[in-house]
């Protein structure tokens, strides 16, 4: 008898799906749904919510929580005229069905006897989601996406744009670096450098293990590594040293000079999660840059690890969603985006941050990168909007790259592609995109082959070819030469 934990999970699932939201886009609309007891309204977390929707262990959520993930899908459903299955779009049946569930795990917990009953044959059925209706995946797409077993790079596909040289290739087409290795393990975050002259690509899942790979051989230079007990949102490469972080509450310090590498935990646990890290250098000293849940910015010292970070300024009025650091006029700094949609700009020698701008809703990824004679910061917000910021302002005012993408931004990366500066951007409707920073125009036609949206991106270059590595919510990991 197959678990109904597992039936309420996958009919979880195919509301989210129906109705159109990622993971993360659930999240930020769950706190605007109105709970049904006039209640404080709640935010679902992202963990939270892969654990109601797990294919193989879901934990049975808790009434608030089930009900808030119901109640904002059936309202973005109504908002944008999707129209439901009846049951998917009944509330009352959802009701009915959690009840059974509560029964069902009071009398029979996980692990003890369930009562044999006839096996039951369903047919088939194909789902369609908003998704597959609105943004129909191109023929090129499909024959990627079915010829990636194959792990071969594929160059030398001209794509028009005016922005690139007459005489540049540009292949759009990537490469699968690795399936996924567990259902419901996405790839939250991905960094880009090298390590004793080779390539290096370091990927953090939800399963809180890292792994690193050669994304020029498409090898895996160690196994997954244990590392956090909860999914990690981000990581820093400063090779031979990362820094980790999770929604766990920690940072881990990484030696990859090791075989295998090893880590160990940064100061205390935090009394939330760390979406975000960054590193740099402030006064000759590495550090690292934080950004959580618990509403701060902090500063690590990476030679005094056992140390837990220090606050810079006071505690925000929001959760810290991104952070990345980078140089301006000889300070080294750091720009954050906030839950609120906030954009703040930190001087870290001195410990104090500004407010320079902001979008409309939730910041959840921001990179720095240099054009010309000008430092941007780039942010992706859920909002649909990709800014640019010049640092190199007195007064940074955000401009808007290309146009609104009515879906979330999920993740920025900034570096060179022959010798210009790019910014690149992976967003819910399965588009990763490029733009010259320079002229704020498009550059090429973007990157193509994951079927599924980026969920974390870098580039970093090598053997003069700029690499862009992307990890996804199906659990794949995507590289690029370029």
């Amino acid at each position: 008898m197959t678990d109904p934990r597992v039936d309420f999970a996958r009919r979880l699932r195919a509301l989210q799906e129906a109705t159109g939201l990622s993971i993360r886009r659930l999240e930020v609309e769950s706190e605007r749904t109105p709970r049904r007891r006039n209640e404080d309204r709640i935010r679902l977390k992202r963990s939270t919510i892969a654990g109601m929707i797990n294919r193989e262990r879901p934990v049975r959520p808790q009434l608030a929580n089930f009900e808030v993930f119901v109640d904002t899908c059936l309202r973005v459903a109504a908002e944008n005229g999707i129209s439901l299955p009846p049951e998917l779009g009944n509330r009352e049946s959802w009701d009915e069905a959690y009840r059974e569930l509560r029964d069902h795990v009071d009398r029979y917990p996980r692990g003890s006897a369930v009562p044999e009953q006839p096996p039951v044959v369903e047919e088939s059925k194909p789902s369609l989601t908003r998704r597959n209706v609105l943004l129909a995946m191109p023929a090129v797409l499909a024959v990627a996406a079915a010829a990636v077993a194959v792990p071969l790079w594929l160059r030398g596909s001209r794509t028009a744009s005016t922005e690139m040289p007459d005489d540049d290739t540009y292949g759009s087409l990537g490469r699968l670096l690795s399936a996924p290795i567990a259902k419901d393990d996405p790839v939250w975050s991905v960094a880009v450098g090298t390590l004793n002259g080779e390539p290096l690509a370091v990927v953090g899942r939800a399963d809180g293990t890292v792994q690193l790979w050669n994304p020029i051989t498409g090898r895996a230079r160690t196994h997954p590594l244990a590392a956090h007990d909860q999914p990690i949102y981000s990581i820093a490469l400063d090779a031979p040293t990362a820094v980790s972080a999770s929604v766990d509450g920690t940072l881990r310090l990484w030696d990859l000079t090791t075989d295998p590498p090893t880590s160990a935990r940064m100061g205390d646990q935090l009394t939330a999660g760390v979406n975000s890290v960054a590193l740099g250098v402030v006064n000759g000293r590495k550090v690292a840059v934080s950004a959580g849940d618990d509403r701060t910015v902090r500063l690590w010292d990476l030679a005094t690890p056992t140390v837990t970070g220090t606050v810079l300024g006071d505690r925000l009025d929001t959760e810290v969603k991104s952070i990345a650091v980078g140089s301006v006029k000889g300070k080294t700094v750091a720009v954050s985006g906030s839950d609120d949609g906030s954009i703040r700009l930190w001087d870290l020698a001195a410990g104090t941050g500004r407010l320079i701008g902001a979008h409309q809703t939730t910041v959840g990824t921001v990179a720095i990168g240099a054009a010309r004679n000008r430092i941007l910061a780039v942010s992706g917000s859920e909002d649909g909007i990709v800014r640019t910021w010049d640092l190199t302002a007195d007064e940074p005012a955000g401009t808007v790259l290309g146009d609104t993408m009515h879906t979330a931004v999920k993740t920025v990366a900034t570096g060179t592609i022959k010798g210009t500066t790019v910014a690149i951007s992976g967003s819910d409707d399965n588009i990763i995109r490029i733009w010259d920073l320079t002229t704020g125009h498009p550059y090429g036609n973007g990157l193509t082959g994951p079927n599924k949206g980026s969920e974390s991106l870098a580039i970093g270059n090598f053997d003069a070819h700029a690499l862009v590595v992307s990890g996804h919510w199906d659990g794949t990991i995507w590289a690029w030469s370029l």
